[in-house]
C-alpha cells in the first residue's frame, strides 16, 4: 500500500491509512521484483564473493568460463533478511492465567509474536564494512521498537534545550571577546557537563571547548536510537536500515531514478513509503508494567523498585547513591506530547522537501543507461552518515526557532539581564512549535490527532475532528501512556537518561561506530543508556545478546566480581562508570537481589489485545 508524500503534506491522507501503509512496509517480505538485494556489481558484491568462495554460483567456480553474479545474500554486513518483522517480533513469555492459578503454577510459554518486538540471538545483525578481514566487527541484537515516538520526542526536546544553551554561551562569548567563558549544560534535570567558548576578535568566530562535555557528542545532538546512540531520527534510521538489511534503497537515500545497488530497479522506496514506515514505528504502543496480584509479590516488587532507585535505606546501599536510577532514570517529562515525522528531503538538499509525483515505484531501469547507475552510497551501513550536523532535521528546526530569539537575547545580555532570564528566553524559543524549517507530520502521542503543518487544523485518526472516536485505533497503537490532558506535559517511564556512558572493557566494541553525521563516531567503550521499559521480554540482553538473563546483564555492566562467582561468571568487568552500582548489587542479600530482578521482570512488552499462546 503506497502513499505519496505530497498527498500527506496537503492533508489528503488520514493517519490511519498512513499507519496501515507503514505496517505493510514493516511486516511485508521484500522480493527481488521490489528491489530487494544487489546486482552483480553492487556496493557489497566483493563481500558476497568472499562469503561464497566455493559455491557453484561463485565467480571462482564457473563451468563455461562466464562469470555469474554472486549470491545476493550476505549476512555479515547486511543484506540479511527480507522484512523488519523477521527481527522485531519476540515479546517474551508468560504463564497463562489458568496455569498461573494451578498448584504449583504451570510453566511459562512463548507469548504470541507481535510486530515491534525484540529478537533472539540468531537474528543478531553484523555491521562490518571490512568483512572478511576481520570476520566480524560490530554485533548487534535487534531491540524492540515499542514506544519509539515517545523516545524521539524526548530526545528532540533535550537536543533543543542544549542547542539553546549553546546559543546563549555564544552570545556571552561575543560580548566578552577574547575571554573564555563556560556554561553548565543541563536539560530535564540531566547534566551534560560544561561547554566552553571564546570569541576570537581577529577571526570574528566563536571557538568552542568540548573537553568537559559528558554524555553527548560535540554537536549536542541526543541520538536515542540503537545501542550506541547513533541515530537522532526514526526516519533517518529507517531509511538507512532498509538499505543495509534488504538493499531496498529509498529515494531520499540514493536519489530519484538512481540504481545505486545495480539490481535493475530504481525508486525502490518512495518518500511516502519511508514516511509511512516511520509513522508506524513511532506510534507502536508503549511497554507496560505488570503488577503481581498477590500481596507478597507486590511487596517484593516494591522492594526491588526501592533498591533500583537507591531509596531502600536498610539494604546497605552506598550513601547518596541513586543506584540503577542514576542512569536508568525512571521517568522523564515530555513537555509537548507530539512527535514529528519529518518530511523526506531531496538527496544532498536538506532544505528541499521531496515529492513522489511522477515517480514510478518501483521501476525497472532497462534502457536508461549510465544515467541510472550513479554510486551515491558506496558502502551502505546501519546508519548512513549525512555530511554535517546542519543536515539533521532536529538541528535545522531548532536553529530556525533560535534565530527568532537571537536579537532579543542579544539585547538582554547588553542590558545586563541575569543569565537565567536569557536562558529562559532561549528555552521558550526552542519550544516554539509553530516555527519550522522543513517541518513534518505532527502526531499527538496521546490522542493520535495529526496535522501536516502548524497552519492546518488537527485531524482525527480517520481525517475527521480530533475527538471523533467512532473507530478505535489499530491494536498496535491502541494503548497510550496515561495522561491528564491531551496536550499537556506527559510522564514517560522510559528508564533511561538518553546519555552516553563509558561501560568499560567487558562491553567495549573493537571499533568505534559511526553515527548519522560523518564526522561523529561513538568510541568503543561508550554506549547509550538503553531504555529499560519492556526489558523483561527483551532477552537476550546487551548490545550483542551475550547475556541470557537479567543477572548476567547486570554483572556485565562492571564492578569487581566476587571470587565465589568465578565458575558461573568467569569475567572481571571492572572499569565501567557503573562499577559502584554493580559492586553494591554484589553486596546485596540474595533476597534483595531477587527483589530487584522481580522489579525488572515487571517491565513488560505489550501483547496484542486478545493474543493467545500459538500452540
Amino acid at each position: 500500500m503506497t502513499i505519496q508524500q505530497q498527498d500527506v503534506m496537503s492533508g489528503g491522507v488520514p493517519l490511519r491509512r498512513i499507519l496501515e501503509s507503514g505496517a505493510h512496509f514493516f511486516s511485508y517480505p521484500y522480493f527481488p521484483q521490489d528491489g530487494w538485494g544487489e546486482g552483480a556489481d553492487g556496493p557489497r558484491a566483493w563481500q558476497r564473493k568472499a562469503l561464497y568462495p566455493n559455491s557453484p554460483f561463485s565467480p571462482y567456480a564457473t563451468a563455461d568460463g562466464g562469470v555469474p553474479p554472486p549470491i545476493p545474500f550476505l549476512r555479515l554486513n547486511g543484506i540479511d533478511s527480507q522484512s523488519c518483522y523477521e527481527c522485531h517480533t519476540s515479546i517474551g513469555a508468560t504463564v497463562q492465567p489458568d496455569l498461573a492459578a494451578a498448584t504449583p503454577p504451570g510453566p511459562a510459554t512463548r507469548t504470541q509474536p507481535a510486530i515491534g518486538g525484540a529478537a533472539g540471538i540468531g537474528n543478531n545483525a553484523f555491521i562490518n564494512s571490512q568483512f572478511p578481514n576481520p570476520l566480524t566487527q560490530l554485533i548487534r541484537n535487534p531491540p524492540h521498537v515499542f514506544g519509539t515516538g515517545y523516545t524521539q520526542a524526548l530526545a528532540n526536546e533535550i537536543t533543543g534545550l542544549l542547542l539553546g544553551q549553546q546559543a546563549h554561551l555564544a552570545d556571552l562569548a561575543r560580548y566578552t571577546p577574547d575571554k573564555a567563558v563556560t556554561l553548565p549544560l543541563s536539560a530535564k534535570n540531566l547534566s551534560f557537563g560544561w561547554l566552553g567558548a571564546l570569541y576570537d576578535s581577529m577571526s570574528q568566530t566563536v571557538v568552542y571547548d568540548y573537553g568537559r562535555l559528558t554524555g553527548v557528542a560535540q554537536d549536542l545532538v541526543v541520538r536515542p536510537f540503537q545501542w550506541k546512540g547513533i541515530a537522532s531520527s526514526v526516519r533517518h534510521f529507517a531509511a538507512a536500515a532498509t538499505q543495509f538489511h534488504f538493499s531496498m534503497e529509498a529515494v531520499e537515500v540514493v536519489g530519484e531514478n538512481n540504481d545505486n545497488d545495480g539490481d535493475g530497479v530504481i525508486n525502490e522506496l518512495s518518500y511516502g513509503n519511508i514516511g509511512a514506515l516511520t509513522s508506524f514505528v513511532a506510534l507502536t504502543r508503549p511497554p507496560v508494567v505488570e503488577t503481581p496480584a498477590d500481596q507478597t509479590g507486590k511487596a517484593r516488587l516494591a522492594r526491588g523498585a526501592a533498591i533500583f532507585a537507591g531509596t531502600a535505606t536498610d539494604a546497605g546501599l552506598p550513601a547518596g547513591s541513586a543506584m540503577c536510577a542514576s542512569c536508568h532514570v525512571p521517568v522523564q517529562t515530555l513537555d509537548r506530547p507530539v512527535v514529528t515525522i519529518e518530511w523526506g528531503t531531496v538527496l544532498d538538499h536538506p532544505d528541499r522537501v521531496g515529492s513522489d509525483a511522477g515517480i514510478a515505484l518501483p521501476s525497472r531501469d532497462a534502457g536508461r543507461g549510465a544515467e541510472a547507475r550513479r554510486r551515491t552510497v558506496a558502502a551502505p551501513t546501519l546508519v548512513n552518515p549525512l555530511p554535517g550536523t546542519d543536515h539533521l532535521p532536529v538541528v535545522r528546526e531548532t536553529r530556525a526557532r533560535l534565530a527568532k530569539a537571537a536579537a532579543g537575547a542579544g539585547d538582554a545580555i547588553r542590558q545586563g539581564a541575569p543569565d537565567a532570564a536569557v536562558a529562559a528566553l532561549y528555552a521558550r524559543a526552542v519550544a516554539d512549535a509553530d516555527t519550522v524549517a522543513v517541518g513534518g507530520l505532527e502526531i499527538n502521542l496521546n490522542t493520535l490527532a495529526s496535522r501536516a503543518s502548524p497552519s492546518m487544523p488537527w485531524r482525527g485518526l480517520d481525517g475527521g475532528k480530533p475527538d471523533d472516536t467512532t473507530n478505535p485505533p489499530p491494536a498496535y497503537a491502541r494503548a497510550r501512556l496515561p495522561h491528564d490532558t491531551p496536550d499537556g506535559p506527559l510522564a514517560v517511564p522510559l528508564l533511561s537518561d538518553l546519555r552516553l556512558h563509558d561501560m568499560g572493557p567487558c562491553l567495549a566494541d573493537i571499533a568505534p561506530q559511526g553515527t548519522d553525521v560523518a564526522a561523529i563516531a561513538v568510541p568503543p567503550q561508550q554506549f547509550l543508556t538503553r531504555p529499560l521499559w519492556g526489558v523483561a521480554d527483551s532477552w537476550p540482553y546487551l548490545h550483542d545478546g551475550r547475556a541470557l538473563d537479567l543477572v548476567q546483564a547486570i554483572r556485565f555492566h562492571g564492578g569487581t566480581r566476587p571470587d565465589g562467582l568465578a565458575a558461573e561468571f568467569p569475567y572481571q568487568c571492572a572499569g565501567s562508570e557503573a562499577d559502584p552500582v554493580i559492586n553494591a548489587f554484589y553486596a546485596l542479600s540474595h533476597d534483595d537481589q531477587q527483589a530487584l530482578i522481580a522489579y525488572l521482570s515487571s517491565l513488560r512488552l505489550p501483547p496484542l489485545p486478545g493474543a493467545v499462546v500459538p500452540f
